[in-house]
């Protein structure tokens, strides 16, 4: 890759950590509302973009890795992107974990309700007649 194609996938890359960190938020805040319902459309929306998001930087980091390692000097402008790349990447990590635990804390949230109302419905249960008898009355009469 010239020097031209590697600023090119350097700001691509750049560009991506910058959207990855933006989905992760996107997803974190439609799950934020513990009372609100989970719009499923919208978490799928972010899903897919947050996995065309890392098959992309999958790309562009093969093309651009073995120029990292190679320790060979490359222009500043693309020393630049690289650095912004690295703590966008580590933004987007802060994000992720963020984003996971939000997530385990709705479906600890979701899994009480659920026992909640389980326990609801067989105390509920309980107290429902039995039909037996309602039947047999009605067969006398």
């Amino acid at each position: 890759m010239d020097e031209a194609g590697l600023l090119r996938a350097s700001e691509r890359e750049r560009a991506l950590y910058e959207e990855l960190g933006a989905a992760y938020r996107a997803l974190a805040a439609a799950l934020a509302d513990e009372a609100a319902p989970v719009d499923l459309e919208t978490v799928t929306a972010h899903q897919q973009r947050v996995e065309a998001t890392v098959e992309a930087l999958r790309s562009i980091s093969a093309a651009v890795t073995p120029h990292r390692l190679s320790g060979a000097p490359v222009a500043a402008d693309v020393e630049s992107l690289w650095r912004a790349s690295a703590g966008l990447a580590a933004a987007a990590l802060e994000a992720n974990r963020k984003l996971g635990a939000l997530a385990r804390a709705r479906q600890a949230a979701l899994a009480a309700r659920l026992a909640q109302l389980d326990e609801g419905r067989r105390a509920l249960a309980g107290y429902r007649p039995s039909v037996a008898p309602v039947r047999a009355a009605a067969q006398r009469a």
